[in-house]
């Protein structure tokens, strides 16, 4: 077992492979764990004040259904609920869902009773709804809040989750299920028990 490493060093080398991969603080080290390179373990951005850029919203992942690019999200300057700016998504073609997604540290909550929060608009949102999501990435650890339809002004919405102990990452976010746009702002996300 201690040739292993020699033997894969050769072997790389016998490929071809003449440049060695970038060298980041976490490959020179790999059994330790920097603790700058783990998520946060409170959202990143949570009120849009940091606009976006052409790299995407700070602290946030867009993602939507596979297939040709159905949502437009940005960073909405106008209206926004409190401070510069809001989130706002838009399905522009048919499409089953569009997500803004953070991903954070669920340790500090293992064990507990999330609540994620933010405030939401709506217009013209179909019966599936835009709606809070948080996930522990485990099989039932997954909840959406009631979400908003139709047309609505900023309305605070929230969902709760009870986080397992083996959890390690939570994804939180906000989705948009059908035709319309949503806004979001001011998100929290806090134990409750």
């Amino acid at each position: 077992m201690k040739y292993l490493p020699i033997l894969a060093a050769v072997l790389l080398g016998a490929c071809g492979k003449s440049t060695p991969p970038p060298q980041t603080p976490a490959a020179k080290a790999p059994f330790a764990v920097t603790k700058s390179f783990l998520p946060a373990s409170a959202p990143v951005n949570p009120d849009f004040e940091q606009p976006a850029t052409e790299n995407g919203i700070p602290g946030w992942t867009q993602t939507q259904h596979a297939g040709a690019k159905a949502y437009s999200m940005t960073v909405d300057s106008e209206g926004a609920y409190a401070g510069r700016g809001s989130f706002h998504m838009k399905r522009t073609q048919v499409q089953e869902y569009g997500t803004l997604q953070q991903f954070l540290d669920a340790r500090s909550y293992a064990g507990k009773t999330v609540e994620l929060s933010a405030m939401l608009k709506s217009h013209g949102v179909g019966a599936q709804g835009w709606k809070l999501f948080v996930s522990a990435g485990l099989p039932g650890a997954m909840a959406y809040s009631k979400g908003l339809t139709g047309d609505s002004g900023w309305t605070r919405d929230t969902v709760r989750l009870k986080v397992p102990v083996r959890a390690s990452q939570l994804t939180i976010g906000v989705t948009l299920l059908d035709a319309g746009e949503g806004w979001m702002d001011d998100v929290t996300l806090k134990a409750v028990d």
